[in-house]
């Protein structure tokens, strides 16, 4: 028995070996790249789906303008009750002139015919309405995009500042032990093991300020994506470090094709000339159809008093009404309407004035910013090669700890310069695709023509 419970156990260790290599770790839900970022914004922010509830209700309204074309029925019923019987005599007869108790009930089916052009300009009011709506959706989305993307680069860029600030906590805490090391053999003055430690602490009162900066931008981050705002999570590094594959004039193309302001400026024109039709209308005549039926009695039966010899009647009529005189009113509101109208077709220009200057605004400083990149690698490696010369000759005492710490300081400026360059490319580049009306930089990229 004892070596069939070897053999079983020994299986199972077996088992474990065997199938121990094929099992895939689950994937860490608080690691995020942009796609997966963005992702969450869309779905969870609360603009997103403010637009859409006012998209609902822009096709809500648009569905109850399309009922007004059609007939309405109405129906009314009441009771009345008389303390006394009036009567009236004819040849020396008395005869009652009502009841105590009346039961009325009227069913009325309106149907209009001609309103002046109101219903159907109000009917294309609403329909625009539902343009709208989707274009400011379209601008949410968009808005949101942009925002997520800076607040992930800016995520970014903290975590490098901090990365810096860890690096030049290293390196000034190496020199302090190097200036105590010297003090301690007399070969240094206090003062100057002073102004390290001075150095050291002013290096790690940094680092405190730009963990506080790393944890400000992530919650920035989380709050844009709709997770908790103090949850730690990581994100990838993956910055875009090649230059732009496309011109101004094709990103400003873009930007009048597609900008969502564009649109709605254009809705605006539309929505003034459907005004100023409604206006107008008002100087033509209405024309109702209606059809009611009616039952009277002194009971709820409604079937007839005794004193009315038509207990039920049906009619049909045909009303018009025509406003002849309002003091000019009609016209001031007309001018009004046109004066709405021509203000939308300025606004139209002045919106595409801005999206050009927008867009060369973003274009320019992408363009200088991708410059600096390189240089900023290039004043990094000097001041590496500048710190790395200047320990040496510290450490054999051929040069002063001010040279050591200036040195420092340059290599830690020139780190923190790089990576700005870096980000700040990035971020202006998310905010040209948001001047552009796209969601990523990439949708501009397209062949050159000849």
């Amino acid at each position: 028995m004892f070596a069939n419970l070897c053999d079983y156990r020994a299986l199972i260790l077996v088992l474990l070996v065997l199938l121990g290599p094929s099992t895939t770790p689950a994937a860490d839900p608080s690691d995020y790249n942009l796609s997966q970022c963005l992702e969450l914004a869309r779905q969870n922010h609360p603009r997103i789906k403010l637009q859409q509830f006012r998209l609902r209700q822009a096709q809500e309204l648009s569905r109850a303008a399309k009922t007004e074309f059609l007939p309405r029925l109405d129906a009314g019923y009441s009771f009345l009750y008389r303390d006394r019987i009036n009567a009236y005599d004819i040849g020396g007869y008395s005869f009652p002139a009502n009841t105590h108790d009346a039961y009325n009930l009227n069913v009325t089916l309106t149907q209009p015919l001609f309103s002046g052009f109101s219903l159907i300009e109000n009917f294309r009011l609403r329909r625009l309405g539902i343009k709208q709506a989707q274009a400011e959706a379209e601008l949410a989305h968009l808005e949101i995009t942009y925002e997520t993307t800076a607040a992930y680069f800016e995520y970014l860029k903290q975590l490098k500042f901090t990365d810096t600030a860890d690096r030049t906590v290293a390196r000034l805490e190496a020199q302090a032990r190097d200036a105590q090391l010297f003090y301690d053999h007399e070969l240094i003055p206090l003062s100057d093991l002073l102004y390290s430690r001075v150095k050291l602490s002013q290096a790690r009162q940094q680092r405190l300020r730009a963990e506080t900066a790393v944890s400000l931008a992530r919650a920035r981050l989380a709050t844009i994506m709709q997770i908790e705002r103090d949850r730690s999570f990581t994100i990838s590094d993956e910055p875009h470090r090649r230059p732009m594959n496309f011109s101004l004039l094709q990103a400003t193309e873009l930007a009048l094709k597609l900008r969502p302001e564009l649109k709605l400026a254009n809705y605006a024109i539309a929505s003034a000339g459907h005004h100023l039709k409604l206006e107008q209308g008002k100087y033509y005549p209405t024309l109702t159809l209606q059809a009611e039926h009616t039952r009277m009695g002194n009971q709820s039966s409604l079937d007839g008093d005794g004193i009315t010899s038509t207990p039920h009647n049906t009619t049909i009529a045909v009303a018009a009404g025509w406003r002849l005189w309002d003091w000019g009113e009609r016209g001031h509101q007309i001018e009004h309407a046109r004066a709405a109208a021509a203000e939308a077709e300025q606004a139209l220009k002045q919106v595409s004035d801005e999206i050009a200057l927008e867009i060369k605004h973003n274009y320019e400083n992408a363009a200088t910013s991708f410059q600096n990149i390189a240089t900023a690698a290039d004043e990094v490696e000097l001041a590496r090669e500048n710190y790395r010369v200047t320990q040496l000759r510290y450490r054999n005492q051929l040069s002063t700890a001010t040279e050591i710490l200036d040195a420092q300081a340059a290599l830690t400026e020139a780190e923190a310069g790089y990576f700005n360059a870096l980000y700040e490319y990035n971020l202006l580049l998310a905010a040209l695709a948001r001047a552009a009306g796209v969601e990523s930089w990439h949708a501009m990229a397209r062949p050159a023509t000849q």
